[in-house]
């Protein structure tokens, strides 16, 4: 029972690691990813890439960034815990890992870029590059779970301070989204637009690859980086929360009816608003009507 509380506060950890790294990558990732998308499909330089981007483009992307990174970064870290209670050999759970994750948030990250591309979005692109996007999201899976293990080994006592979290997270990030690039960068060639495709040959080019591939990765590791000085908080707070829940059985009433309240409250919230915005309208009607008569 210990193990399986102690296994419960690891993920909520985990998904805590995630929503503090979705902030900051969004907040990245908000100016950065339509200059990165442009350079990966387009293969614009990085000059002409920026000059594409305004202040305008940039706040309503933010809006997209953080719902979608809110959705994926928890969910990623939390079953990347969940598998390591899977009884696999590392590869093979890392496999598991991507592709459980790319076939789950793929339609996120298809919207995700088609927004930042100022493109059409309709039912049939959201699994648009399946098979590139599920080979890079598998090789990121295997090598974060080997190399996390390789850099906690060297030096384990480190690995407990905040500092040691950071780097090893932030080595580890680094190490997957290099080494998952190829399929990243196939995945870029898919998602072409059918009138701007580029040949292989002209698409898949050392120094565009690094252009693409740099910006993305760093963004990922400072946030996952910055992400995991959270963790070990939020585990606390969990099991001081679920000890204090557990010694007031009461508690958990309390917080049935404080979430039923906030949803009856937005409830009637969103009649009011309703109510506001169709008032104007019907008086306009009812003047309309009354003075009709009068003028015939």
């Amino acid at each position: 029972m210990a193990e399986q509380k102690d296994f419960v506060g690891r993920v909520v950890g985990a998904a805590s690691q995630g929503a503090v790294g979705a902030v900051v990558a969004a907040s990245l990732s908000a100016v950065t990813e339509p200059i990165v998308n442009s350079i990966l499909v387009k293969r614009v330089p990085l000059s002409e890439a920026v000059k594409e981007l305004d202040p305008e483009r940039v706040k309503r992307f933010l809006q997209t960034t953080l719902a979608t990174n809110f959705i994926k970064f928890p969910f990623f870290e939390a079953t990347n815990v969940i598998m390591q209670g899977v009884d696999l050999p590392p590869t093979a759970r890392g496999a598991v890992l991507g592709t459980v994750f790319c076939t789950t948030t793929l339609p996120i990250t298809n919207y995700r870029f088609r927004k930042s591309m100022d493109l059409p979005i309709t039912p049939s692109d959201l699994y648009q590059a399946y098979l590139p996007t599920v080979l890079r999201d598998i090789l990121y899976g295997i090598v974060r779970n080997k190399v996390m293990t390789f850099m906690v080994g060297l030096n384990p006592a480190r690995s407990n301070t905040n500092l040691g979290r950071f780097m090893n997270m932030f080595a580890t990030v680094i190490a997957a989204c290099v080494l998952s690039a190829p399929g990243n960068e196939l995945r870029g060639y898919c998602l072409q637009p059918a009138n701007k495709r580029q040949s292989m040959v002209d698409f898949f080019q050392p120094s565009k690859f690094v252009r693409s591939t740099s910006v993305g990765a760093i963004i990922m590791a400072i946030s996952l980086g910055v992400g995991t000085l959270a963790t070990p908080q939020v585990e606390k707070l969990w099991s001081t929360l679920r000890n204090y829940l557990k010694s007031n059985p009461i508690s958990y009433v309390l917080i049935i009816l404080f979430a039923v309240s906030k949803v009856l409250d937005a409830r009637r919230e969103k009649a009011m608003l309703s109510a506001i915005a169709s008032a104007p309208a019907s008086k306009g009607q009812s003047a309309d009507a009354k003075a009709k008569p009068r003028g015939s």
